[in-house]
């Protein structure tokens, strides 16, 4: 019986949480299934009708409120166009009270809901493995809280608003939230905002993968991460980064391929003398992709001792450009203008747009 009980709960697990209320009715022996179900995915659509989209909170408040609160949860998948501060910290309590070893937040909506914050202690949990948080609430910090979370080895967090609390005037506007996460491997901030904070520590142990996406700040990011081996940052208009305890930076510096906005080429060309002076650093380049999301120039043999400053290091280096100006990839460059001299082979791609 438990083992058909298993194959139930796998096949639930392809279906969202109503559907799985509904199926449960279709035989006697499934009908308390939902109550034990391990998979959570509460997903209501972009464009939902009018009754769907105001039933959506009563349902998923009901369905927690009967479900069968000894049973452990795997995973918890929630998506709405419309997510509520109070409904919002119910699925967290829950998420973080029985066991949850995946918690999903997305909103879906183009338009923002924010309707105050809430208080990010909320979030504490020995079982958690991956928190991925979508949405345009706030979480109020304060200097001393760190996140408890000794399992969690993912964490992804999207327009979320972290807003520094100072009791009693304190002058300290420094903050570190990740230094509790023992096993944390993977850490991605995209489209967030930092409030009232001077500087933002990230430290982790294990921390492999840091990714920072237009990140709305004015502070100072300090990084102790020994393990590193993968950093992306991309859209911050006023960056300033202090490392401590980068041991694997050197490793950076075997990476095989390296991806650069042409921003980042454009400010090198400035500087000649400083490539005479300096090889570059990545001796194990095998391709070099330019992202672009704005127009081109026409020309780019401007850019040609930036190509040969990373070629002379690994002469066997492909570059590739990527814009959504298909057009103007094409009349940008000639493919043989830079591969004769430089020793490299250029690929022009774009991405496909809907």
């Amino acid at each position: 019986m438990a083992r058909r009980g298993g194959v139930i709960h796998h096949i639930f697990s392809f279906i969202d949480t109503r559907s799985v209320v509904r199926s449960s009715l279709l035989s006697q022996s499934w009908r308390n299934t939902w109550k034990s179900h391990p998979h959570l995915n509460f997903e209501i659509g972009p464009s939902p009708d009018q009754a769907s989209s105001s039933n959506f909170p009563k349902f998923v408040h009901r369905f927690l409120s009967k479900r069968d609160d000894v049973t452990e949860l795997s995973t918890i998948d929630f998506r709405s166009n419309s997510i509520t501060l109070p409904l919002l910290r119910k699925i967290v309590i829950y998420a973080m009270s029985h066991r949850t070893q995946k918690l999903k937040i997305e909103f879906l909506g183009d338009k923002q809901t924010r309707r105050g914050g809430f208080d990010s202690s909320l979030f504490r949990s020995r079982y958690l493995e991956h928190l991925v948080l979508s949405i345009d609430f706030g979480l109020k910090i304060s200097p001393s809280l760190t996140w408890d979370f000794p399992a969690l080895t993912t964490l992804s967090i999207k327009r979320v608003t972290f807003t520094l609390q100072l009791p009693n005037g304190d002058a300290s506007r420094s903050i570190d939230l990740f230094s509790r996460f023992p096993n944390l491997k993977t850490l991605a901030l995209d489209s967030c905002t930092l409030s009232n904070i001077d500087t933002f520590i990230i430290k982790s142990s294990e921390l492999q993968s840091l990714s920072l996406i237009c990140i709305n700040q004015w502070c100072e990011f300090v990084v102790s991460a020994p393990k590193l081996s993968s950093f992306t940052y991309n859209g911050i208009a006023r960056f300033l980064l202090s490392t401590k305890d980068l041991g694997s930076l050197k490793n950076l510096f075997k990476a095989k391929s390296l991806t650069l906005n042409l921003d980042v080429v454009k400010l090198l060309s400035k500087f000649p003398e400083l490539r005479e002076r300096r090889n570059c650093p990545f001796t194990s380049l095998q391709s070099l992709t330019l992202v672009s999301r704005h127009r081109l120039p026409k020309s780019l043999t401007a850019f040609a001792s930036v190509f040969d400053y990373f070629s002379r290091s690994s002469p066997a280096l492909k570059v590739e450009i990527q814009s959504q100006h298909r057009q103007q990839i094409k009349d940008a460059i000639s493919v043989n203008e830079l591969k004769e001299p430089f020793h490299m082979s250029l690929y022009l791609s774009y991405p496909i747009l809907g």
